[in-house]
């Protein structure tokens, strides 16, 4: 057995690397955004899950069918990221409750318009102050393994 050969395991490299590496941390802050084709729901909470903006698209006015669209998805979406900096939620010295945003995890749930609202509204004018506190993008869209028997589809 040669002795003279480094072990590479333990080098002080290895734990350098190791250092590097991107930790998110430890309660980041939730938005969570849950689409259906009739409604959008969208929530704000904090690392312990307290929601501090919760929303959906009825509040903005929308009635009936109007709920299910792209429009009252992104209307949504853009009230609430315009919410976030007016209330000053990404300023350091912000006194409310959670504390400041310093990461942000962004929750989806079904595949309803408002996902892809939101996404749009993250990428453009209106989310560019909340853009850079992601963290992690997350689908917690709940899937059937088998389950009970569906509701049979509504005919009109």
């Amino acid at each position: 057995m040669d002795t003279s050969s480094p072990n590479y395991s333990h080098s002080p490299r290895t734990y350098r690397l190791a250092s590097l590496a991107y930790r998110p941390p430890p309660n980041p802050h939730r938005l969570h955004v849950y689409s259906t084709k009739h409604n959008c729901h969208i929530t704000l909470a904090q690392g312990n899950r307290d929601a501090l903006i919760s929303v959906s698209a009825g509040n903005l006015g929308f009635r009936k069918a109007a709920r299910g669209t792209y429009d009252a998805a992104y209307q949504l979406g853009a009230f609430v990221m315009s919410k976030i900096v007016t209330q000053g939620m990404l300023s350091d010295e912000y006194p409310g409750k959670g504390g400041p945003i310093k990461a942000l995890e962004i929750v989806l749930r079904d595949f309803g318009p408002g996902r892809e609202a939101v996404s749009k509204i993250l990428l453009g004018g209106e989310g560019k102050h909340v853009r850079g506190k992601v963290v992690r993008v997350m689908d917690s869209t709940r899937l059937k393994f088998g389950g009970t028997r569906s509701k049979k589809p509504r005919r009109i």
